[in-house]
């Protein structure tokens, strides 16, 4: 039967002059039309469909796998109100590049902080705010092999700076209005000992070295023990060592910090000690001190003596007798000069023989003199400890070469430095004694493991 019958029956009384072809395409468009509408939802109804959400076999799968994973896909729904919009991959992006990034820099031979800010591109105003905030000095003379690490906002603001002085220290400096706040950050170390010990086969600084003593340990041993032995004519072959060394580190890496905790030293039969006390001095396995009241030597490092106490002396300039009352340490110009014991200054002045001359007196009965200084480190009236820095040598007033004269006087007598009997320092007592002698036990064990 043809579908378009009843529709012709009804167009049969309507005069048209249209020719039959165009005649049936009206009446198919007018049916496609009606159609159409029908299969639509309507607008009211159109939010609430939910939108079927599918994954399709592979059509690359054969045509048997591909109805099996059909059958095995799960068909999510979800309504069409849920689906927010997806931000591009672009916009994603531009958001994470807005997010401050950090940047680190090694410090290389030749730089300087001006030429590593201008290799960043950031301004050298940032530079001088941050020097402005410098008050540990961590930027004065950064070396080589110090890591700097910059953080930048999307803006290149400088927002975070740090620098590593060391494995222990890191300077910090954040960001604060239009300047920069600093603090000092300490990581947490730990220190571990370990014992070294050896036998004297040759020189105690070679017997030392291979037993595994660095240069600065071994003077200080010798240092503790200056009063009681002399290193080069009193140890022999055979004589024996302990030490024991304490070392810092971070994070199972050594600061190259160390201390000296203990030393035993055996020497012809006989055998000294010397352990470290809380208040960083040394003292025997008896608690008396290793210490003198007096260094023997005013120099931190021994020196030639370019001439002798002599009360009988020649003048080297006038050749007349004159008695030398002090002793000559041939040293250059600059020479740190060092107190030989607590005292105080009672003289710094200029003398037209003396040059630059210091006087300190050290209580009632010792007094010390340094002549030719060329700089003084302390004034009159200050107070010195033993050990301080107090004067350059030098070679002022009448003088033949640099050089500094030192003297030593008891009772306002001059006597020989280098042969004179020095006090003493006081040893421990009471409950400090008590203390120290437990203390002493125990680095013994430690020794004998």
């Amino acid at each position: 039967m043809n579908p378009l019958r009843p529709i012709q029956s009804r167009l049969q009384g309507i005069p048209v002059s249209l020719p039959k072809r165009h005649l049936y395409g009206i009446v198919f468009l007018s049916g496609l039309t009606l159609l159409t509408t029908v299969m639509l939802p309507s607008p009211h109804n159109m939010s609430e469909q939910p939108v079927r959400i599918s994954i399709p076999a592979s059509l690359n799968l054969p045509q048997k796998a591909a109805k099996e994973q059909v059958d095995n896909t799960e068909f999510y729904t979800l309504p069409s109100d849920d689906i927010g919009p997806i931000e591009p991959v672009d916009a994603l992006d531009e958001i994470a590049s807005t997010e401050p990034e950090w940047q680190e820099y090694v410090v290389q031979n030749g730089d300087t902080l001006s030429t590593i800010f201008n290799g960043l591109g950031l301004p050298l105003a940032t530079m001088y705010k941050l020097l402005d905030a410098d008050k540990g000095k961590a930027l004065d003379g950064i070396k080589p092999g110090q890591t700097l690490s910059l953080l930048l906002d999307e803006d290149n603001l400088l927002q975070e700076f740090k620098i590593k002085r060391d494995l222990l220290h890191t300077r910090i400096f954040t960001r604060d209005g239009d300047g920069y706040q600093s603090r000092l950050r300490t990581e947490e170390s730990n220190w571990e000992s370990r014992a070294l010990s050896g036998v004297i086969n040759g020189s105690f600084y070679i017997s030392a070295r291979n037993a595994g003593l660095s240069a600065s340990q071994i003077q200080r041993v010798a240092n503790l023990f200056q009063w009681q032995l002399n290193f080069a004519k009193d140890l022999r072959q055979g004589d024996s060592f302990k030490v024991l060394v304490q070392r810092e580190y971070v994070e199972g890496q050594s600061t190259g910090k160390s201390e000296l905790q203990a030393v035993e030293l055996t020497n012809k039969g006989r055998t000294y000690y010397a352990f470290r006390h809380e208040d960083g001095k040394f003292y025997d396995d008896k608690g008396e001190s290793l210490e003198r009241g007096f260094i023997r030597i005013p120099l931190e490092r021994h020196a030639r003596l370019s001439s002798n106490f002599n009360l009988s002396r020649k003048h080297p300039i006038t050749g007349r007798v004159q008695p030398h009352k002090g002793t000559d340490f041939a040293v250059p110009t600059g020479t740190p000069v060092l107190a030989p014991g607590d005292g105080v200054v009672v003289k710094a002045v200029r003398h037209r023989l003396a040059g630059n001359y210091l006087v300190i007196r050290h209580g009632r009965q010792y007094t010390t003199r340094f002549l030719h200084l060329s700089k003084f480190l302390v004034k009159q009236g200050d107070t010195v400890r033993r050990g301080q820095r107090i004067a350059l040598s030098g070679n002022t007033g009448r003088s033949t070469g640099p050089h500094l004269h030192y003297e030593f006087h008891v009772n306002n007598r001059a006597v020989d430095a280098m042969q004179v009997k020095l006090p003493m320092a006081d040893g421990l007592a009471g409950t400090e004694k008590k203390t120290f002698l437990a203390t002493v036990e125990k680095y013994k064990r430690e020794f004998a493991g």
